[in-house]
């Protein structure tokens, strides 16, 4: 598995952020289209207490991670995962997160940086999340936003 560096996720942070509303529509049909589990995962009952601003970070944080993905990949798309392999990736994740006995939230994240080959991606969503200028997250939000993110990158990841 290629490693995404920081200037790749960078620049697909730059490009996304600065799409018009169709490109966005574009990015977002294009990932409906080549990663059908994923977009439902995305936009599942089970992340329906997120809120509409949350949600609409995540799906940026996701589409930054595919762009990222893409370029590093010579333009060659994640294989599209299984709703099995997704949700043992997710189960995972929150097992680790909840079994954590760090007090902030940031100390919890510790785990997942310890043993992962891309830590420039889970260091992008940790960013995204702790950003103090922003009032965008909400606890609640937080976890789940990370740990689906966390999860997508996990499942993508090890594809290859």
């Amino acid at each position: 598995m290629a490693f995404i560096a920081e200037k790749y996720i960078d620049a697909a942070a730059e490009s996304i952020g600065v799409a018009t509303e169709e490109g966005q529509v574009k990015l977002i049909k294009d990932l409906e289209e080549k990663q059908p589990i994923i977009t439902a995962y995305l936009f599942s009952e089970g992340l329906s207490l997120l809120t509409d601003e949350e949600r609409n970070m995540l799906l940026y944080m996701i589409l930054v991670i595919r762009k990222a993905y893409l370029k590093t990949h010579d333009g060659k798309d994640p294989e599209p995962v299984s709703e099995e392999e997704l949700g043992t990736a997710e189960e995972k994740n929150w097992t680790a997160f909840n079994e954590s006995s760090a007090k902030t939230f940031r100390e919890r994240l510790d785990i997942f940086f310890e043993n992962t080959p891309q830590e420039d991606l889970l260091a992008f969503i940790e960013d995204v999340l702790m950003d103090e200028e922003e009032e965008w997250v909400t606890q609640a939000g937080r976890d789940y936003i990370f740990i689906t993110a966390k999860t997508v990158v996990d499942v993508w990841c090890r594809k290859g």
